[in-house]
């Protein structure tokens, strides 16, 4: 009688610690998720950073540079979303006497999530395709004449990025890319680092 009586409280605590375990009331650590929205909207991105030249013609004549641009996203579902992309570079010339110049990039592409159910903020990887028009003034210097000109190249690049919840509309967006640009010659290449404010509407 006593071996039965223990089996039958030993069966009873460990259906009520199973209980326990799988009860999500039960769980601790999980952020408020009461009207976060998962998929179906659209968000606003405003974004800043820099851009490191790494490829043949870049590096060759250009440091560092500022990147200033915004981006849209719609979120089809809970793991990826459609995005377009426009951002203004302006090239620092190594050549300090040389003219103004920069590229306008514009490109659209998918946007992919990883998020654990239980949190708001995610990591993502995306992929974009689209022109980079670089623009140049005009200027003299001893050595070279430098003309004005505007130059239509297609491009592609594809990086990691996350989103940082501050509330339910408002995140900070972090990513870096590695962007190529296609020329009769081959192609450059240059690494960005991006950060900004996420409007999610």
């Amino acid at each position: 009688m006593k071996i039965l009586l223990s089996q039958i409280l030993l069966v009873l605590l460990c259906s009520v610690t199973a209980y326990s375990q799988n009860n999500p009331v039960l769980k601790s650590g999980n952020p408020e998720l009461k009207g976060f929205k998962t998929k179906d909207f659209v968000q606003l991105t405003l974004q800043g950073g820099f851009m490191v030249p790494v490829g043949t013609y870049l590096s060759d004549n250009y440091f560092n540079s500022a990147i200033v641009g915004a981006d849209v996203a719609y979120r089809v579902n809970t793991e990826v979303a459609l995005y377009a992309e426009v951002r203004y570079i302006a090239l620092s010339l190594k050549d300090t006497l040389g003219p103004s110049s920069g590229y306008l990039e514009a490109n659209i592409g998918p946007r992919f999530y990883f998020r654990p159910k239980c949190y708001r903020s995610s990591f993502f990887i995306e992929a974009g395709v689209g022109p980079y028009i670089f623009m140049q003034g005009s200027a003299v210097t001893p050595d070279l004449n430098y003309e004005s000109k505007t130059e239509f190249r297609m491009g592609a690049n594809a990086g990691v990025g996350g989103e940082l919840v501050l509330t339910n509309s408002l995140f900070i967006t972090l990513k870096s890319k590695i962007n190529t640009i296609f020329y009769p010659f081959g192609s450059t290449t240059f690494i960005s680092g991006i950060g900004g404010f996420t409007i999610r509407f």
